[in-house]
């Protein structure tokens, strides 16, 4: 009742702003993270633009001849590009899904700090925004080849991001205790994404010392000694010895997403649910130490660099191995699923994350093999696998699925979802596949201009990345289709996903010998919080009335929102 009572005065609040207040500023939780799932599309088409560039450029001139882009304009979009693609619409994902799946599944419908909130998005697209305009001096990819550098825009703008994104990790964290309940467990999903984000927010801390070192040195222009050591590989050590969380952000993130909307498919709760809640620590653990990979060939301590990060990094694969195996045995005979873009998008990523472990695990953690893959088509045929293949696929996939209930509106097109789905597996697929064949086989990173030999790799790179991108085209198609002529979804005041998913892990954590105490907060079966008047002693009170005692049907549950759905996942 009380969450009830907020929630109403956050909608008259909001009633009385017009749109374009909505946009610079909002207290809905829904709203908020449309707002940010729209910015995180903006920021991949930019980023994309600049990946078209690059592919363009090399797949058309293997000897440096500007056809796309003068070489310094070359290694400037590839700068741009990386920015873009993880810290504009990958990370912009992420914090969407988690204003929307918090509040959502633990019933609160409530964000804490909306100002903060608001306040460290429109800041981290004002850094993104900086960082993209530091000119052509923007050629360094990371500061980490000297004597390459950054502008001190570029600078400025990496540690005004950091700034930015503790404020929306703070939001977040913050919106969990909102929904709170004393005595009970948060919900699993809930326990990925705060797990994230306490992550994410400790490994910035040296990174933003990093940058500011490298700001006041003459790397960043500022010409100030601090400690009498500018060299880059102060920012290049620190960053990556406590950053590489930022290449789990979004799995994390998602892993609870696909915890939630898992049991919905297999309409059945996670195998179990008590170890899929014990891999929230120890992939906190793990992915905060993975880094070896990237200062293998520096001079950091033995223990650091190759003992204890090199072991993390084999290890971190058993916890993902873990979480996709409970997936698989969680969803049983795929033959039997009813499959729409929207899963097929979670699947194909489960997929490709195992395909991108499998092809890293022998070599990145190996001190005597990374140094002679790290610079080769190897790795960004890798991190391709996992950032664009299994991280955005995911996000996609969990827009598709969530998106009905998120935006109000049954997705336009189911068609046009499947030639997203199927364009952007061949596209990323291709680009991935040729991209590790070819540094097998020595294809070289960060150049411009390279032997002949590697040429129709580059040109098949370039169709795969062109691929991608028409099928990005189909798929922002359809969402404005979708926001402009896409039919109505029933309204409900807690979404029915959330709701079913809620109630199969508490049925399988009962299951499993939970306390009845210690369960989740049960939300009301049919999405519907109602109100009682109560006039005994003459006066007006508010109660939170039974959902049972009600004429209303439960509405059943659509996951690709047709009438031959899944239908009630209860």
């Amino acid at each position: 009742m009380e969450w009830s009572r907020k929630y109403q005065q956050v909608q008259e609040r909001e009633a009385k702003r017009s749109l374009l207040v909505k946009v610079l500023y909002t207290e809905d939780y829904k709203t908020l993270s449309i707002k940010l799932l729209l910015a995180a599309v903006a920021w991949l088409f930019i980023g994309g633009a600049f990946a078209l560039f690059l592919r363009g450029q090399a797949g058309l001139s293997s000897e440096g001849v500007p056809v796309v882009l003068d070489p310094s304009y070359y290694f400037q979009a590839m700068t741009n590009h990386v920015m873009d693609m993880v810290f504009g619409a990958a990370f912009t994902a992420v914090f969407s899904l988690a204003f929307y799946m918090i509040p959502a599944l633990n019933g609160s419908r409530l964000v804490k700090w909306p100002k903060v909130a608001n306040f460290g998005f429109w800041l981290n697209n004002f850094a993104l925004f900086m960082m993209n305009l530091g000119g052509i001096q923007n050629q360094y990819l990371f500061t980490f080849l000297n004597p390459l550098q950054a502008s001190v825009t570029w600078y400025i703008g990496y540690g005004t991001m950091v700034v930015a994104e503790w404020l929306e990790m703070a939001s977040v964290i913050g919106t969990s205790f909102e929904g709170r309940v004393q005595g009970k467990l948060v919900p699993t999903p809930i326990g990925f994404i705060v797990m994230d984000m306490i992550m994410m927010a400790l490994a910035n801390i040296p990174v933003f010392i990093a940058d500011m070192w490298s700001l006041f040195s003459p790397i960043g222009g500022l010409n100030i000694y601090l400690f009498g050591i500018p060299n880059a590989e102060v920012w290049k050590g620190l960053f990556w010895f406590a950053d590489h969380p930022l290449v789990y952000f979004v799995p994390y993130t998602l892993s609870g997403c696909i915890v939630a909307i898992t049991p919905l498919y297999a309409r059945r709760p996670m195998y179990s649910v008590r170890f899929t809640r014990w891999l929230i620590p120890v992939l906190f653990v793990l992915g905060s130490s993975v880094y070896v990979h990237h200062i293998v060939d520096d001079p950091w301590p033995l223990i650091l660099r190759d003992i204890f990060a090199q072991t993390s990094t084999a290890l971190v694969a058993v916890p993902f191995a873990a979480l996709w195996l409970l997936f698989f045995i969680t969803l049983g005979d795929p033959r039997k699923l009813k499959w729409d873009p929207g899963f097929a998008f979670i699947f194909a990523a489960a997929v490709w994350n195992i395909i991108g472990g499998i092809q890293a695990e022998p070599t990145n953690p190996t001190p005597s093999l990374d140094p002679t893959i790290h610079n080769t088509g190897w790795i960004f045929g890798h991190f391709h696998i996992m950032l664009t293949l299994y991280s955005v696929g995911g996000v996609l996939g969990v827009v598709y699925i969530a998106g009905p209930y998120l935006l109000g509106k049954n997705w336009y097109s189911t068609k046009l979802g499947w030639l997203h789905f199927w364009g952007w597996q061949a596209g990323m697929g291709l680009f991935s596949a040729v991209s590790s064949e070819g540094g097998f086989f020595g294809l070289i990173r960060r150049e411009v201009a390279w032997a002949g030999f590697y040429e129709v790799y580059y040109q098949l790179i370039m169709i795969a990345g062109w691929l991608a991108g028409f099928a990005t085209i189909i798929f922002a198609y359809n969402l404005v289709l979708t926001l402009l002529y896409g039919q109505k979804t029933p309204k409900t005041d807690i979404d029915l996903w959330a709701v079913y998913s809620i109630a199969l892990e508490r049925y399988g954590m009962r299951r499993e010998g939970y306390s009845e105490e210690e369960l989740p907060l049960a939300l009301p079966s049919d999405g519907m919080i109602r109100f009682e008047k109560v006039s005994e002693s003459g006066g007006l009170s508010t109660g939170l009335s039974s959902t049972k005692a009600t004429n209303t049907k439960p509405e059943k549950l659509s996951l690709d929102n047709s009438p031959d759905s899944i239908g009630n996942a209860k």
